[in-house]
């Protein structure tokens, strides 16, 4: 249950990442175009992307994969809105209210891209 109601704030939390990194907030209500905006704006490399769904699909150690995905995804969401280390620590123990908070209240998008 618990796994339920992070992946739901989670899935709430999206359309204002994708807002707070620059594209419009309706690409983060459509499915599967908002995972991919998403991680566009996390800046993930997508070999990176392709090796863990490899992994994910082909490895009997799926759970593995996924539990150490798990444990750096809250450290690299709060890197790009702006937050150190205590609040990826925290975003891994409270993910449904960390991600809400990131997302709605505090976090500031620093991936930004350098223009020429």
């Amino acid at each position: 249950m618990y796994l339920v109601v992070c992946l739901v704030c989670l899935i709430i939390s999206i359309p204002g990442f994708i807002s707070k990194s620059g594209e419009p907030w309706w690409k983060g209500i459509i499915p599967i175009v908002n995972i991919y905006y998403f991680l566009k704006g996390l800046k993930l490399s997508p070999i990176l992307l392709m090796v863990l769904a490899l992994g994910l699909i082909c490895l009997p150690d799926r759970l593995l994969i996924l539990t150490i995905m798990c444990i750096f995804f809250p450290f690299i969401v709060t890197d790009a809105y702006g937050h150190g280390k205590i609040v990826g620590l925290l975003g891994l123990i409270f993910p449904m209210l960390i991600y809400l908070w990131l997302a709605y209240i505090s976090g500031v998008y620093t991936y930004e891209e350098k223009k020429q």
